[in-house]
Order: structure tokens, then C-alpha cells, then sequence
């Protein structure tokens, strides 16, 4: 008889551990989803977490890119997956955003008052809080969008990305200046970001925009 009330008895403490480790793991589990979803990560948008992978299969068309695209915050991707493996890649992509839109927010750039405009006769224009600031022509090549402004001779090169109505814009260190100076948003002190660039291989960074 003591032995079937010993075998009772841990039996039940091993069901009560059970639950007690199923309600952790489940707090667990919801506490990370609540900050992935605070913080802008998504499983389903390979757009929408810091230090994606650059890839053709998500250049958009000439006439997926023709449109009005509003502006949403800076955006950080990566040439290599190499690079989206390491720790440091998610830390520095986060400062960069961060910087960025500090920088950005300083000349009234924020989520939702600029948008850049795709004609589909290859010009373009940048409206922000409902003012023309820029235009100029721009050509889809491969993997790529040279966009050249009005009054400016050199022309940028961006690398779009697009995926479930996310249109992202990047570039290397070297065209950020002449990309923001082109759409009216000229940034002082770059200087800071472009450093941080040259700690990771293969960042190109940008803005991330959603269409109208």
C-alpha cells in the first residue's frame, strides 16, 4: 500500500512540475512575441527585421515601382548573409536607424510627412509635408535605380527592395550624402553613420517606405 501511495505522490509532483514549466514556457513564448512585435519584427516580412539580405528575387518591376511611396524610417540591409549572422550586425544596424532618424528628425523628416513619387514615364519627384522639394528621371537597371535629380550632374544609385508593399531604397556609405542632399534633406554630421558603415561589410542603408 506505501508503495502505490509513493508512486501516487511523485507521481503528481511530476504533473504539477509539468504545468508549472508549461505556464513558464508559455509566459516565455508570449513575453518574446510581445517584443517582437514592439519593436517591429515579423516573421512573415523578411523586410521588416534589421539586417536583411539584399536579394534579386525582391527587385521590384517598372511598374511595381511606379507609385507614391510614404515615407515610414531608415532602413539597414545587407549584401551577405554573412554579415546578418553576426551579433554586432543587428547592434550597429540598430544605431545607424537610430542616428539616422535623430539626423532626420532634426530637418522634419518623420513617418508619413515625405513620399517619393515613381511616374511611369521614368521621372520622379519627393513631396514632404505636401511641398515638391526634388525631382528629376531615374532607370531601372537590373538590380538597381539610378535616380538623377534636378540641378545635380551626379547621378545616385540606390538598390530597391520590395516586398507585401514595403519599398525599400539603400545604398553604400558613398551615396547616402548625395542621396539625402538630392531629395532636399540635406543631413550634417554623416560622418558618425559612415563610420559605423565601415565596421560591417556589405551595409547598405537607406529608407524603408510603404505605398500609398
Amino acid at each position: 500500500m506505501k508503495q502505490y501511495l509513493l508512486k501516487a505522490a511523485l507521481l503528481l509532483a511530476l504533473v504539477c512540475n509539468a504545468n508549472i514549466a508549461s505556464a513558464q514556457l508559455s509566459d516565455l513564448l508570449g513575453r518574446l512575441t510581445s517584443k517582437a512585435s514592439s519593436t517591429g519584427g515579423s516573421t512573415g516580412n523578411v523586410l521588416s527585421t534589421i539586417g536583411s539580405i539584399i536579394s534579386s528575387k525582391l527587385t521590384p518591376t517598372s511598374k511595381q515601382i511606379v507609385g507614391t511611396w510614404v515615407y515610414q524610417k531608415p532602413a539597414v540591409m545587407f549584401t551577405s548573409g554573412n554579415a546578418v549572422k553576426s551579433a554586432t550586425a543587428s547592434v550597429v544596424s540598430r544605431q545607424i536607424e537610430s542616428k539616422l532618424q535623430a539626423h532626420l528628425t532634426k530637418i522634419g523628416v518623420n513617418n508619413g510627412n515625405m513620399c517619393m513619387v515613381f511616374e511611369e514615364d521614368k521621372t520622379f519627384y519627393v513631396q514632404r509635408k505636401g511641398k515638391k522639394v526634388a525631382s528629376g528621371t531615374y532607370v531601372l537597371d537590373k538590380n538597381d535605380i539610378t535616380l538623377t535629380f534636378k540641378g545635380k550632374n551626379k547621378p545616385c544609385k540606390v538598390t530597391p527592395q520590395l516586398d507585401n508593399g514595403t519599398l525599400v531604397i539603400v545604398m553604400d556609405m558613398t551615396k547616402l550624402k548625395d542621396f539625402f542632399e538630392g531629395v532636399g534633406s540635406k543631413i550634417p554630421q554623416l560622418s558618425t553613420i559612415t563610420s559605423l558603415m565601415k565596421t560591417m561589410d556589405g551595409m547598405k542603408v537607406g529608407i524603408r517606405m510603404t505605398k500609398k
